[in-house]
């Protein structure tokens, strides 16, 4: 029964791989995909093969290529090959200064069978690794065709999707148990795939804490600085739709105390930096990065890829998105490796305990919002404390990546020559 429904989904996949085009083509009018590249999410390489099997490793979306990039780094240094993949146009640009003629970049194909067996035919990965919590059927379970092992890294599974794979009993078991190994985040996160029939599981903690930022242009920080001047000033980070409203409103209580506030919206997705835009237009003057535009209004949106860093560096007090609406978070470590004062939303995830039961950050909701921002923009000394004991957490957590590439180690096959 098992087998037959896997092969019903791969049927179905199949059928539906002529619309792939069509598919992708509309993802790139909402400017979700690289035009450029759209034949690589139907298997078709644009790179040329290594000359010997490479480790494959996959992370969705910038979250996971954190932890990636993390990974790849110290096995390329080890000898090996590095196929990584990605799913978004955001994860690529994070990952393109670490690519080197040992690492390579693609997008990972379509979770359908002829895009799956024809991008396994031309890159032939010696392993896999997936990144946290993406489960594709078909992919996985091409793997174990083919007897590549795959490792599920800094390994996690909501509540809801937890829940959701048990009631589907041995269906879920057969395609967890094609996962050779789960290195978890918690010991939590451990028993779950191990109850969803992953066979070699341990709990190794959370790569992220262990990512080492990316630098920011000391020229773009002294020019964000110099174009602010001493202007109070706060960032949102990685926002979503139903948080910027949130944070305008926030903007007008803070800006009858200071009329001149800078309020820096920094949308996740940077393809709705022109919604962003019109939505604050109704609070004052607004400015976009992705026009060329400098911080001049009351509201600047930073909406162009890779300049999170140069933001953090520049801006010292943070809310970071994702959080004030159910998203379930972003990961602090990075805008606290930049020893920003945190502040975050209900709903932000488990990496944020750490730091706000060390006084590092401070959760908010709505109402609170502005206060907690008021704050922080009006003691110095308290955004230096939070940003110093920010840091201290941070050290304090990490160790995640030699425990994951100690197990790896033990897992992986031999290198190649």
């Amino acid at each position: 029964m098992t087998s037959l429904i896997w092969s019903l989904y791969g049927a179905a996949g199949t059928a539906a791989s002529p619309l792939a085009r069509r598919y992708l083509e509309r993802r790139v009018e909402r400017g979700k995909e690289d035009p450029a590249r759209l034949d690589e999410k139907r298997g078709v390489a644009s790179a040329a093969a290594f000359d010997s099997a490479p480790l494959w490793i996959h992370a969705v979306s910038i979250g996971e290529s954190v932890a990636a990039l993390t990974l790849a780094q110290r096995l390329a240094a080890d000898g090996w090959p590095i196929l990584l993949t990605t799913s978004t146009p955001a994860a690529a640009a994070r990952m393109a200064p670490a690519l080197t003629e040992r690492i390579v970049q693609q997008y990972a194909p379509l979770d359908t069978p002829p895009f799956v067996d024809r991008f396994l035919a031309h890159w032939r990965p010696a392993a896999a690794i997936i990144i946290e919590s993406e489960i594709w059927p078909t992919t996985l379970l091409a793997l174990k065709r083919r007897r590549i092992p795959l490792a599920h890294v800094n390994a996690r599974l909501s509540d809801r999707s937890f829940r959701s794979w048990r009631r589907w009993g041995w269906v879920a078991k057969s395609l967890f148990g094609a996962i050779d190994l789960a290195l978890a985040q918690s010991e939590e996160q451990a028993f779950r795939f191990a109850a969803l029939g992953t066979r070699e599981v341990r709990a190794t903690g959370n790569i992220k804490f262990d990512a080492v930022p990316p630098e920011a242009d000391p020229a773009a920080v002294a020019a964000l600085r110099g174009a602010i001047g001493a202007r109070p000033v706060w960032l949102a980070a990685s926002t979503h739709p139903g948080e910027e409203e949130v944070i305008l409103a926030a903007h007008r209580v803070l800006a009858a105390r200071w009329p001149d506030l800078l309020t820096v919206i920094a949308p996740r997705h940077v393809e709705r930096g022109e919604a962003v835009a019109a939505l604050a237009s109704d609070v004052g003057p607004v400015t976009r990065r992705s026009a060329g535009e400098g911080p001049t209004g009351a509201i600047y949106v930073a909406d162009t890829l890779g300049e999170l860093a140069t933001l953090f560096e520049a801006v010292p007090t943070v809310l970071l998105g994702g959080s004030l609406r159910p998203y379930g978070g972003h990961n602090p470590a990075e805008p606290a490796a930049f020893g920003t004062a945190l502040l975050t939303g209900p709903t932000h995830g488990v990496m944020f305990e750490p730091f706000l039961a060390a006084g590092a950050a401070r959760a908010v909701d709505d109402a609170a919002l502005p206060g907690a921002v008021a704050e922080l923009i009006s003691d110095p000394a308290e955004r230096a404390r939070r940003g110093e004991t920010a840091l201290t957490v941070l050290a304090a957590e990490r160790g995640a990546v030699d425990r994951t590439l100690e197990a790896l180690a033990a897992w992986l096959p031999a290198r190649p020559a």
